[in-house]
């Protein structure tokens, strides 16, 4: 993911649908920043994924990504934020 010059704000990233390199569909549901054990902060991107039909997996839960691991997917924004 590359974002030069940009800013968005945290809402409209929320619902947006984040895709990795092999085509798999997320739901954006939020963005939170993780305070490691040594004081750094992370920003993690917190999404659920779409199945086959098209349909949330809530029951296989929220998934956590850092924003730096990011670099082979695309995200489009909901054009309603």
């Amino acid at each position: 993911m590359k974002l030069i010059n940009s800013s968005i704000s945290v809402n409209s990233l929320k619902g947006a649908i984040a895709r990795n390199a092999h085509g798999t569909e997320f739901k954006c549901m939020d963005l939170v920043l993780d305070i490691t054990s040594s004081g750094k902060i992370e920003p993690l991107l917190q999404l659920v994924e779409y199945d086959g039909a098209g349909e949330l997996m809530f029951d296989e839960g929220i998934i956590s990504l850092p924003l730096s691991s990011l670099d082979d997917w695309t995200i489009s924004l909901n054009p309603n934020n």
